[in-house]
């Protein structure tokens, strides 16, 4: 009589593949969860994979305005905790008892709502929140961002605005007195707009703390400038607190617009970890790219060091620039 051995089962390459999406699934869920920060229906959607009925069903319950609502995934509890322009917000705790699951292999893309970006050169993804100093002492720098923040609306007449304006429009400067430092321009003076932007900053500040892992303080004074960037300008890196004149700046804010088809390339803004140097924060090797898209504004803590890159306009048209309305929130 043959010996009969038993067969090792056999794996199949698309099945780990499966596997390895599976668990990294579970683990950018499991970040988020530990994080405390807070997703849109779209970022849900495509995080734990949802169909496109149940998508629709959490849309009604974020269009019905009535109270908070809540669903299960697997052992995760998802809380809509904030409706703010017409988007839900949800929170994912985690659960200890294991619950059916409502998912499917189908998504959709996100809004990318307060969505932060991994760091183009640290090995480790930040999420929206201020994390635990790293063996290399590195200390992360946590932004926010917000797709579509003006109506169409609002945002056909800034543009139409801003262009008009050209004739009215300085050189920036900067605290150094260097010319090389910092080349774009700046309107001074646009109640018509630097009023809405201040007021909505006002209105969501206290969600982008929040989001940032940051205290919440007595707003002061909120300030809004609106500056274009041609042909080759640039702001070489620094902080928006570095001064007795800014000290007080707290949060700093960038509110990107542009002229479609985008006729401009760079601008980007680079936002730099921090790190420990003989007892002062200096700006680290690991950072964040923001691309400057269009009716999108970021946040970030004003004492990041951060730069904007340079900009790369052919025409040299002043109605092709990269234009942005940018400002701080400072403490009392």
């Amino acid at each position: 009589m043959q010996d009969q051995h038993l067969k090792s089962p056999i794996i199949s390459e698309e099945s780990s593949q499966q596997v390895e999406r599976l668990v990294k699934q579970l683990e950018h869920i499991q970040h988020i969860v530990k994080a405390g920060f807070w997703v849109s229906t779209e970022e849900l959607a495509i995080l734990l994979n949802l169909e496109n009925s149940f998508i629709d069903k959490l849309k009604l319950e974020v269009a019905s305005q009535e109270q908070n609502y809540s669903f299960f995934w697997r052992n995760f509890e998802c809380t809509l905790v904030e409706r703010q322009f017409a988007k839900g917000f949800w929170l994912i705790k985690d659960r200890q008892d294991l619950l059916p699951t409502t998912t499917s292999h189908t998504s959709q893309k996100a809004a990318n709502v307060f969505t932060v970006n991994e760091s183009q050169s640290s090995s480790n993804p930040r999420g929206a929140v201020l994390l635990d100093v790293s063996a290399e002492e590195i200390i992360p720098s946590p932004y926010a961002l917000i797709n579509d923040f003006l109506s169409p609306t609002q945002l056909s007449e800034l543009l139409r605005y801003s262009i008009n304006k050209q004739p009215e429009f300085v050189p920036t400067t900067n605290s150094a007195n260097d010319p090389n430092y910092r080349r774009s321009f700046y309107l001074p003076y646009f109640p018509e707009f630097s009023e809405l932007m201040i007021n909505l900053v006002w209105k969501i500040t206290p969600q982008i703390l929040t989001h940032l892992g940051m205290s919440n303080f007595a707003i002061g004074q909120i300030e809004s400038q609106m500056t274009a960037h041609n042909h080759g300008n640039y702001y070489k890196i620094h902080n928006d607190s570095g001064s007795p004149d800014t000290a007080t700046r707290t949060l700093t804010y960038v509110y990107y617009y542009y002229r479609e088809p985008k006729a401009f390339t760079g601008g980007e803004l680079v936002i730099y970890d921090g790190k420990i140097e003989n007892g002062f924060s200096v700006a680290a090797k690991s950072h964040k790219v923001i691309q400057p898209q269009n009716n999108t504004i970021v946040f970030f803590p004003s004492h990041c060091m951060h730069e904007v890159l340079p900009v790369s306009c052919p025409s040299e048209y002043f109605a092709d620039s990269r234009f942005t309305i940018n400002g701080w929130v400072r403490h009392i």
